[in-house]
């Protein structure tokens, strides 16, 4: 059984030969870096607050030592990076650097997480939470969804893609395609995977 991801869609839109040379002659010699190291570790990180969050109370989740988790997720994904690596993936002074603007970046979270993600009426269906679903003859797309949150009340979904940028994202990323139809794919399959209306799913990036 096949499966394609949304950046294998995304490669094979912007150039179907370098699409090939990395997913059907398997000559992809992708290694991470400073920015996949510190992604990661941010995502988690705030992952593991929502989870305390929704699923406890925000006192709990207000509780976790987050500056400490985000330092040890750096440390082991840079360990991670490193062993897949020919040479070191980064530098200390570039680890230290990241690590200030992730707190700079939580501390607002922080500040904003209620504005970002209510709490009354709402409910965490998942973190990370996998679509699997067949689009043609042994072939399936496959997707992870960052946080999705259920309103009870109203009964409407909301898929959150949150993204970590060194610039921001100015008009002309916001108008890249590329950029996002991702979150419309993930829409499109999840609705279908949970027989839930396309009109009661909303996307959103963080």
């Amino acid at each position: 059984m096949a499966k394609i991801s949304y950046s294998q869609f995304s490669q094979w839109d912007k150039c179907p030969h370098m699409w090939k040379l990395n997913y059907v002659d398997k000559l992809g010699t992708f290694q991470g870096n400073i920015y996949t190291i510190f992604g990661t570790a941010l995502h988690e990180t705030i992952q593991a607050y929502l989870v305390a969050y929704y699923e406890k109370t925000i006192k709990v989740a207000d509780s976790l030592p987050l500056n400490d988790i985000f330092l040890y997720r750096m440390e082991e994904n840079y360990k991670i990076t490193k062993n897949n690596s020919e040479e070191l993936p980064v530098t200390l002074e570039e680890m230290k650097s990241f690590y200030q603007d992730g707190i700079n970046i939580i501390n607002e979270f922080l500040k904003r997480k209620s504005s970002y993600f209510p709490k009354k009426d709402n409910e965490l269906l998942g973190i990370e939470l996998d679509i699997k679903f067949p689009i043609h003859d042994n072939l399936n797309f496959i997707g992870y969804m960052d946080v999705v949150i259920h309103n009870k009340k109203t009964g409407r979904v909301k898929i959150i893609d949150i993204k970590t940028s060194t610039m921001g994202w100015n008009k002309w990323q916001k108008a890249d395609k590329n950029k996002t139809n991702q979150l419309l794919l993930y829409k499109k399959f999840f609705s279908k995977q949970r027989d839930i209306s396309e009109d009661k799913i909303d996307i959103e990036y963080l």
